[in-house]
């Protein structure tokens, strides 16, 4: 028997809106064009790009100059870090946390193996970081600290404000992996001691394939590529033009809508999570839930194997996770909750759950009956 999809696992891509997909179909056929090409097909893909631009910095609060399209968070994430230690190695340091995205992880071990020094602090059992060790940790050969704003297995917030308030202090660039914040949370970055803000699309909506970076002053910003100007030269090759105005549309629609939205993903998940509690003996959400964001739930479900709930919930027609898209394939438990202090037992049996603003209370229902019969077989 054939299951309704339910999608409960929007920290990992969210479906593209239909004005999206109707401004990305719009700009591959009757509109399409390269930005670099002198003539007038070239000038309507600029204005696609200048519009996009203008309408992801409105949702973010940023100034269009300092934006830079990318082809994905992680790459966003890589050109902030290579930004930072591309002339230094002997010496410089980088300083992050246990529970950053992997992109940021295995970065750092590259950079590692380049002669850098990764210094990664450690998070209280909410998830969150010590601001006084981080202080601490800051020294000469600091070049760059960089602190997820929403983590994205949990949801939890760090204090950014506070963590950018230390560093500028310091005197270090700050960078932050802010693909589960934007969105989920009203921002205005131009206000914010942050130097380096990575994003991507496909989290609110957009293609899959387009990202972008903050950069507060772009002398602090080094490519990666090279080739033509595109990007004035930070990020060169055709841009993906279809996918940055969808992402735009994405953003602008976002925007007009952000209190609203946000209130309606916390109204589902704050509703999923108590039928949850109530219904499921043991249960307990991982993480900080005050300091989080509005769609994300990571519960653990205690003595029951989570990968086999997550199968079975697969089959039918439920779609959730146990950790980020880029680490479900590893067999070993989150080291996110691992770091937090779960036991590898208590991480395996925790199941990650997030919603986007096409859910629907039904669909809660619906998953939480399932869930309780799934929980009663699996326990016994």
């Amino acid at each position: 028997m054939k299951h309704k999809e339910i999608y409960f696992d929007n920290n990992a891509t969210t479906r593209p809106l239909p004005e999206v997909r109707e401004e990305v179909l719009k700009v591959m056929d009757s509109e399409f064009g390269n930005p670099s090409s002198a003539h007038s097909t070239g000038e309507r893909a600029r204005r696609h790009m200048a519009q996009a631009r203008k309408q992801l910095s409105e949702l973010i609060g940023s100034d269009t100059s300092k934006i830079t399209f990318t082809g994905s968070g992680t790459e966003s994430n890589n050109m902030a870090f290579y930004s930072r230690t591309r002339d230094k190695t002997d010496g410089c340091q980088i300083l992050t946390t246990t529970v950053e995205h992997s992109s940021i992880q295995k970065m750092c071990n590259f950079l590692e193996l380049n002669g850098v020094k990764v210094n990664k602090l450690e998070v209280n059992p909410d998830g969150l970081i010590d601001l006084d060790k981080l202080r601490k940790a800051i020294n000469d050969s600091t070049s760059l600290v960089s602190v997820q704003w929403v983590n994205n297995e949990t949801g939890v917030i760090q204090p950014i404000s506070e963590i950018g308030e230390i560093c500028t202090e310091m005197g270090v660039p700050l960078h932050t992996d802010a693909a589960q914040a934007v969105g989920k949370i009203e921002m205005d970055i131009q206000e914010l001691p942050i130097d380096f803000f990575s994003l991507t699309g496909h989290k609110f909506h957009s293609p899959q394939g387009v990202g972008a970076l903050y950069c507060k002053d772009r002398l602090l910003l080094a490519p990666m590529l090279f080739g033509g100007f595109q990007e004035e030269g930070f990020r060169p090759g055709t841009e993906n033009v279809p996918g940055i105005a969808g992402m735009g549309k994405a953003a602008e629609i976002r925007r007009n809508n952000l209190p609203e939205l946000i209130s309606r993903m916390k109204e589902l998940r704050d509703r999923f999570e108590a039928m949850v509690l109530d219904f499921v003996p043991g249960s307990k959400v991982n993480g900080d839930t005050k300091n989080r964001v509005c769609n994300t739930s990571n519960i653990m479900f205690d003595g029951i194997d989570g990968r086999r709930l997550v199968k079975e919930l697969d089959q039918n027609g439920v779609r959730c996770s146990q950790s980020s898209a880029c680490t479900n394939f590893e067999m070993s438990p989150s080291y996110v909750l691992c770091a937090m202090g779960l036991t590898e037992e208590e991480a395996y049996s925790s199941i990650r759950f997030s919603f986007s603003v096409e859910n629907t209370y039904e669909e809660i229902d619906s998953v939480v009956k399932i869930i309780r019969e799934l929980t009663d077989k699996l326990q016994n």
